[in-house]
């Protein structure tokens, strides 16, 4: 069975709360859904070879076929992602050059429903908005309506590299100040932000809603 909900995460760090909330929006759908790791797929950048003008298929070999046909399918996708260095992260960035493929005279992903999740180390950090607005503008370029930009508190990697608290490069200083001690209070989760899980929530119903109405037209 074909998933009605399809939930992609650029993040590559296992269980990531990029992850949770992407499968906490699809949990509450009440659908036929599936969720898919980026950096678990091949998933080139678009090389803007045109090759797929006449018959909206890619002509890069690599995973994007299989994804793409389950995008088509979908009703509605929620798509999560970071901001390195302050824009969305290679892996999203990758899959939504490759969404160009289903744009040409048919516009496959027109009125499909979308989520977007960002996961930032916020805090004041730059990044975090940006990238939301860039993975946002991205999927309404692609005629898509999103229902909502999820903007979720992480944590750097400086919190785990094991060299957090001495490298001139941390991050930490200018999280934390002075007092850059990596204790378990100082890790930020999504479950613990409670605005953020209520939106999985609302959002996975707005969407199960959404698509059953469709269902009845």
């Amino acid at each position: 069975m074909k998933a009605q909900v399809l939930g992609i995460s650029g993040s590559p760090i296992k269980n990531s709360n990029t992850d949770r909330v992407i499968q906490s929006i699809l949990s509450n759908t009440d659908l036929s859904i599936e969720f898919i790791k980026l950096s678990e797929l091949r998933v080139q950048p678009c090389i803007a070879c045109l090759g797929c003008s006449k018959d909206n298929v890619c002509k890069v070999k690599d995973d994007f076929q299989e994804l793409a046909e389950k995008v088509k399918s979908a009703g509605a996708i929620v798509v999560g992602g970071y901001p390195p260095y302050g824009s969305i992260d290679g892996f999203t960035k990758a899959f939504l050059e490759r969404l160009f493929s289903l744009r040409h005279q048919n516009g496959y992903n027109r009125g499909k429903l979308a989520v977007t999740v960002i996961t930032g180390i916020g805090r004041g950090a730059p990044g975090l908005e940006e990238a939301s607005n860039q993975l946002n503008h991205a999927l309404a370029l692609e005629g898509m309506e999103v229902l909502g930009q999820l903007k979720v508190v992480g944590n750097p990697e400086c919190m785990v590299c094991g060299y957090g608290q001495s490298c001139s490069m941390s991050a930490l200083p200018w999280i934390f100040g002075d007092d850059t001690e990596v204790t378990p209070e100082k890790f930020c989760k999504a479950e613990d932000q409670n605005e953020i899980w209520q939106q999985t929530e609302s959002l996975g119903n707005q969407i199960a809603d959404r698509l059953k109405k469709v269902r009845m037209m």
